[in-house]
């Protein structure tokens, strides 16, 4: 009987869990992860939309055209000419025909924007969003 108490006269001893080498692996991923991901950007033109009174909020169509106050052109990222459009559209699906946005600095002239529209529509665009900054109906009054 005394081998089953033998142990009693010694100091008993607490198990310990290091976790510092859990802590370091951990950061290690949060890191790992922190570095590798790779957040979506669209790639666009930096473009100050004009303002309007009677703008409405809107979803985005997944067809973009932009263009920029230099005369630059761009079909969803890729730079296009006015006579690229109206075949590149008309490549597109009936689908994506259906919703396309404009997107233009507020500084494009009226001829780059009725060349532009006319290149869509010869292109079958059937839908042609133009985005805009709302603005409080006192600001609209300039």
């Amino acid at each position: 009987m005394s081998s089953l108490f033998a142990g009693e006269g010694r100091a008993r001893r607490r198990a310990r869990l290091d976790i510092s080498p859990l802590i370091d692996i951990v950061f290690l991923l949060l890191i790992f992860f922190a570095v590798t991901t790779t957040f979506l950007e669209q790639a666009g033109m930096d473009l100050e939309l004009p303002e309007s009174g009677t703008a409405a909020a809107t979803d985005t169509a997944p067809i973009v055209v932009e263009l920029s106050s230099e005369g630059a052109m761009r079909l969803q990222g890729e730079q296009v000419t006015v006579e690229d459009l109206e075949s590149r559209i008309a490549a597109l699906s009936e689908a994506e025909r259906e919703r396309i946005t404009v997107r233009a600095d507020g500084s494009v002239d009226l001829n780059t924007w009725v060349a532009v529209i006319d290149a869509l529509r010869r292109g079958g665009a059937a839908g042609i969003a133009l985005p805009m900054i709302p603005v409080e109906r006192g600001n609209a009054e300039r």
